[in-house]
């Protein structure tokens, strides 16, 4: 679509458009359809009609003819009784002629008969002859040997039909002796036409050339449909019959357009109102990316900012507590006993500030992403222990126990030790803060991975079935104690930063901490490509799992499950 995009139409519009003129090409379409039906069906109707006037026409001019015959062998001439029963018998066969008469040579009527209903019509006279034609065609009828129609007038007062004329010719006769002729009235004609089905309630209009013959309507007034059929008179005349009927389909034209039209309504507003409401969600989606790329230069505003005033607080920091160092050590004169108590105070308070910032300048530069990654192969059951001898202090100043069960036949591991050994010292000092009194359990089992399609459920399916992937090989480093424990509700809330879940008064800020251990311990557990997840209920100690990945090269032949061995170190509480 170059030519569309370069005039600016977007191609929703040519789709709505190219839908709205194909429903209106069907509608108008429909419309045709049934139009086309109801004149089909009126044509047909009007054909009938047709035939049945021109088939009344044949038969009274058939019947003229066997009267001809008749008098044509002079057999009847002068004998009217013979006649009226020939008009008897024709009345009854033949309905529809008013007057029956025989005529010589000069005009002068021979016999004539009213046959209309038995009643006695007046004969024909001059004035008659005048307005339809008859002298003319009697002159006519001189000269022809075949069947002759005046034109349509009235015939007696207000009644209206033609003339048949038959000329008197028989035998080898060259000229003619005379002319029968009958009167038909024009409601004959159109008793005749009204015999063709479904021609009730109609108008009827019977032409000879640009005469009206008959006229008859019984229409409604309303909507009509009208057609014309063209057939022949006896004499060889182009008559015509038209025909007119109320229009049956004018409701279901109707109703076609309404529903059609509403259709199209619809679909126009259904459409308007998507493109609408594609315009907010792309005015919005532009808002939200514009949102996101303003909190996410906020964010790396905030990361940056917390990096730069971290790195710039460790300087005066480093500072006190190398100047508290040296008033420990005598250095500025021995400190008298008052003194002692407040320096310590002042040592252990820029301890704890410092840490707080080392704690602040991580996540900050976590969050920037300046934290490197160096892999090592580690080899955990060592790396532990001297992991454990460095918060052996805290553990007998708390009175607490520490037990560790790991394997030396577990698999070497590929991780960054400075980042491993951060975490495992955060999970084994939280561990120390909250269990008041009993043992921190340190254990590290190997979990193999599942080989897909194995339907086996070997040993350590359970803690398999909670490793980030079970199809991959883990070692799963487990911290549990047996403190106050973490509801499940606050599992996802204690790795949140600076989200604490029971947490100490206000004025305890030592014990307090800031609430981003745990954070910083799981992200750098994925920078190392593992994960971190917790087991605990309130009341029943929580325990911490760290899974590292395990590189399959370094998985030895057969390694076996994993077992509490004999001979495990374990550093009891100090007396």
């Amino acid at each position: 679509m170059p030519f569309i995009s370069r005039i600016g139409i977007r191609r929703s519009t040519v789709v709505i458009g190219a839908v709205i003129a194909f429903v209106l090409a069907g509608i108008y379409a429909a419309d045709r359809v049934l139009m086309q039906a109801a004149s089909g069906r009126l044509q047909v109707t009007a054909a009938g009609s047709a035939a049945m006037v021109e088939s009344f026409l044949a038969q009274r001019a058939d019947a003229l003819a066997a009267l001809r015959a008749v008098y044509a062998d002079r057999q009847a001439a002068g004998h009217p009784a013979a006649l009226a029963e020939y008009t008897k018998a024709l009345a009854d066969f033949m309905p529809g002629i008013a007057r029956l008469w025989i005529a010589d040579t000069s005009g002068r009527i021979i016999d004539d008969v009213a046959v209309m209903g038995g009643e006695r019509l007046p004969p024909v006279d001059l004035d008659t002859m005048t307005a339809m034609g008859l002298s003319r065609l009697a002159d006519e009828a001189r000269r022809t040997a075949h069947p002759l129609v005046s034109r349509p007038g009235q015939i007696f007062g207000d009644r209206r039909g033609i003339v048949l004329m038959m000329p008197l010719c028989g035998g080898g006769e060259r000229t003619c002796s005379g002319f029968v002729a009958a009167l038909l009235s024009s409601d004959a004609f159109l008793t005749a036409a009204r015999r063709a089905p479904h021609t009730g309630e109609s108008r009827v209009t019977i032409l000879s050339g640009r005469d009206t013959v008959a006229f008859r309507d019984e229409t409604g007034g309303g909507s009509v449909v009208e057609t014309t059929v063209a057939f022949r008179a006896p004499n060889g005349g182009a008559w015509r019959l038209a025909l007119a009927q109320e229009s049956t389909i004018g409701s279901s034209r109707v109703l076609l357009w309404t529903v059609g039209l509403a259709a199209l309504v619809a679909l126009a507003w259904g459409m308007m109102r998507d493109r609408r409401e594609a315009a907010q969600a792309a005015e919005r989606s532009r808002e939200l990316e514009r949102l996101s790329s303003e909190a996410l230069r906020a964010n790396r505003a905030k990361s940056e900012f917390l990096a730069n005033v971290s790195h710039e607080l460790r300087t005066p920091l480093n500072a006190i507590v190398g100047f508290v160092d040296l008033l420990r050590d005598g250095v500025y004169g021995e400190l008298g006993p008052r003194q002692v108590a407040p320096v310590e105070r002042i040592a252990a308070s820029a301890g704890h500030l410092r840490h707080l910032v080392d704690q602040v300048l991580d996540i900050a530069k976590i969050a920037a992403g300046r934290v490197e990654v160096h892999q090592e192969s580690v080899d955990l059951r060592p790396f532990v222990f001297d992991v454990a001898t460095e918060i052996e202090p805290l553990v007998s100043e708390r009175q607490l126990g520490i037990s560790m069960t790991i394997s030396s036949t577990l698999p070497r591991v590929r991780t960054d030790p400075a980042h491993l050994r951060q975490i495992l010292l955060n999970l084994i000092g939280n561990a120390v803060k909250y269990t008041p009194s009993g043992i921190i359990q340190v254990k590290a089992r190997f979990v193999d991975g599942v080989v897909p399609g194995d339907t086996s459920t070997p040993a350590g399916s359970e803690l398999r079935a909670r490793s980030p992937d079970p199809t991959r090989p883990w070692v799963a480093l487990q911290v549990g104690d047996t403190g106050i424990g973490i509801a499940p509700a606050d599992h996802a809330r204690v790795f949140e930063e600076f989200e604490q879940v029971n947490a100490g008064p206000r004025g305890d800020s030592m014990q307090r901490g800031t609430g981003l251990g745990l954070p910083i311990s799981r992200r750098l557990a994925r920078l190392l490509g593992g994960e971190i997840t917790l087991q605990s209920e309130l009341g029943k100690g929580a325990t911490f799992t760290v899974w590292l990945p395990v590189n399959p090269a370094d998985i030895r032949v057969s390694p076996p499950r994993q077992t509490t061995p004999s001979g495990s170190p374990v550093i009891t509480p100090a007396r």
